[in-house]
């Protein structure tokens, strides 16, 4: 009975496929290319001592202003005039997680049948955040150079003379999930001259601005920002821990307090024992050593992972080569069909990935996988990359039985639409 009160809203939420393959993996002998989650071996090492003394101010135990610590949005504000982007504790709100700033941006900004234009394919948490507030997604090109302006200014003028309301663009502009490309200098200029142009809020998502391998990316698009066009997103997650749940939003003064209200009947106030660990970490530690160090960490990662892509995949497999980030994306035959063949590969050959189809708004991209490599160690890495290379062998030179066998069988592990 309780389902036929639900809210329209409700009725049009959905899972994430990326949730939903990790239920398929839950067996502990299945190598999973699925989460993109920062390796533990990346977090910084602790003692027992130190953590104590990193949380022991009363503070980590109290509630805080709905806006995040002074001190530590003060902490965030130097470190983003370093990077560029002029800002003070003002313009800066701290979220739970960055993945919470997109739920509120969508809160604030989105009445039903708004616009918002996303990479095609995007990333599926800021696909899920603004449909849940019935936002029309339109998807635009991207291609090895990360978003295209003329696609995007191809779709600003169809939605415009079809009497639709374009409210935002989403960019993941750095080492993007889940393609792992990198917006260039060129196009976030142009990217942001459109938006100013046509009154478009940009949201710059960059939790893996940081993990670069050899050269940084681009200048930030909100250093292009003259007139608060530009709403920026960062995050702790990937760069420190993820079990703190400390993100940040960036924007003008006024929209942060709009925000911050909006904010206020989510959760109140982001976890004090998360900020307090951030601050004091950041106080009495080095960052830049820190990501010195993990970028060095997941370039071998990458590294290893490239080399196994090129040993053991199907010719006709193609992937991307990230400068940073944590994932690849394979390009199968146009035939194949990931998404079926996702409980075959973790049931015969112990082994599972995202496909790809989940990353697109019109649900097409069949063809395509996503690998994330962050959580898997070297010869792991490497015994992963085998079996999910004999897979798509054996997918290949097969018909199209192969699929239907294969999914009657395991129906039960088939992944929700």
């Amino acid at each position: 009975m309780w389902h036929e009160l639900r809210s329209n809203r409700a009725m049009n939420l959905r899972a994430s496929d990326i949730r939903e393959a990790f239920k398929l993996c839950e067996d502990p002998s299945v190598i999973s290319f699925a989460g993109g989650f920062p390796s533990p071996a990346s977090f910084p090492q602790l003692s027992n001592t130190e953590l104590a003394n990193l949380l022991a101010s009363p503070t980590a135990l109290q509630y805080g202003p709905t806006e995040g610590l002074s001190e530590l949005r003060d902490l965030i504000a130097t470190y983003l005039v370093q990077k560029d982007i002029p800002t003070n504790r003002n313009n800066i709100l701290i979220t739970s997680g960055s993945q919470q700033g997109l739920d509120l941006v969508a809160k604030l900004f989105i009445n039903p049948g708004d616009v918002v234009f996303v990479e095609s394919p995007a990333y599926v948490g800021g696909l899920n955040a603004f449909h849940n507030y019935e936002a029309k997604l339109v998807g635009v090109e991207i291609d090895q150079h990360g978003m295209v302006p003329e696609s995007l200014l191809s779709k600003i003028e169809k939605v415009q003379k079809l009497g639709l309301i374009p409210k935002l663009i989403y960019i993941v502009p750095c080492y993007q999930n889940p393609t792992g490309v990198t917006l260039t200098l060129e196009r976030r200029q142009e990217i942001i001259n459109l938006a100013k142009k046509y009154n478009i809020i940009i949201i710059e998502d960059n939790p893996y601005g940081e993990l670069y391998y050899n050269n940084p990316p681009p200048k930030a698009i909100k250093t292009l920002d003259s007139d608060y066009h530009v709403i920026y997103l960062g995050s702790f997650s990937k760069i420190l821990l993820p079990g703190i749940r400390v993100g940040f939003l960036v924007a003008h003064q006024e929209i942060i307090s709009q925000l911050a209200i909006a904010k206020q009947g989510t959760d109140l106030c982001s976890g004090s024992i998360g900020q307090v660990f951030a601050l004091e970490w950041l106080k009495k530690f080095s960052l830049e050593k820190h990501l010195t160090d993990i970028r060095v960490y997941y370039k071998k990662k990458k590294e290893i992972c490239l080399a196994a892509c090129e040993e053991f995949l199907p010719p006709n497999v193609e992937y991307t080569k990230p400068e940073g980030g944590f994932f690849i994306w394979l390009t199968l035959p146009k035939d194949v069909d990931a998404r079926k063949l996702l409980p075959i590969s973790i049931k015969e050959a112990k082994v599972a990935y995202v496909p790809g189809g989940g990353f697109f708004v019109d649900q097409r991209g069949e063809n395509y996988i996503r690998l994330a490599f962050s959580q898997v160690e070297g010869d792991t890495l490497v015994e992963g990359m085998r079996r999910l290379g004999k897979v798509l062998e054996q997918a290949l030179e097969s018909d199209s039985s192969f699929f239907l066998q294969s999914t009657s069988k395991l129906n039960q592990l088939s992944l929700a639409k």
